[in-house]
């Protein structure tokens, strides 16, 4: 079928909802792709990082520790309960939390490292908060995250974690030879 403007928004709301959500996941990739170049040469950026247990948007390293991100536009607000992100885009059973905490522990398997913090990347207005804290998730601590107020978050990172000198180089070593990209 010959589609004269594969970019015009009601073509695109009246694709199925598993369609929908694909191209605006592809989109929040891509946005917070944008944001993370913004960190500066203190951090070193991963994007598309394949793992036996799927893939991880976005993996960055810097003096704050070691983040694996997803990002995400479900089309709907999110909210948390009890550690994991629910709303009514996402699909049922979906874990994003859960999910993203096994893909970065089967990178930092592969890679012997642990990661500092797990953070799901969300638009500006589908979140209530800037960022809410989920608790621990397989040693790291979790994260929901607008957007925007990621590259401050990532920059000033969590309370009491720094990582430098040696043992930056060493987990940077360690990350880019285990890295596989999708």
């Amino acid at each position: 079928v010959r589609v004269p403007d594969p970019y015009d928004p009601a073509l695109l709301r009246s694709a199925p909802r598993e369609i929908r959500h694909l191209l605006a996941a592809a989109v929040a990739e891509e946005d917070t792709a944008r944001v993370l170049a913004t960190l500066g040469i203190g951090f070193t950026v991963w994007h598309d990082v394949k793992t036996p247990a799927g893939k991880l948007d976005h993996v960055v390293l810097g003096p704050t520790g070691l983040w694996a991100m997803l990002s995400e536009d479900w089309g709907e607000p999110v909210k948390t309960k009890r550690g994991e992100v629910i709303g009514a885009g996402l699909a049922p059973g979906e874990r994003p939390v859960h999910e993203l905490g096994l893909r970065a522990k089967a990178l930092a398997r592969a890679a012997r490292v642990r990661f500092t913090a797990l953070a799901v990347v969300v638009p500006d207005d589908a979140a209530p908060e800037d960022v809410i804290p989920l608790g621990g998730v397989r040693g790291a601590q979790a994260l929901l995250v607008q957007r925007p107020r990621l590259v401050h978050l990532v920059r000033s990172g969590l309370p009491g974690v720094k990582t430098g000198g040696t043992e930056l180089f060493d987990i940077r070593t360690r990350v880019a030879s285990a890295v596989e990209f999708m």
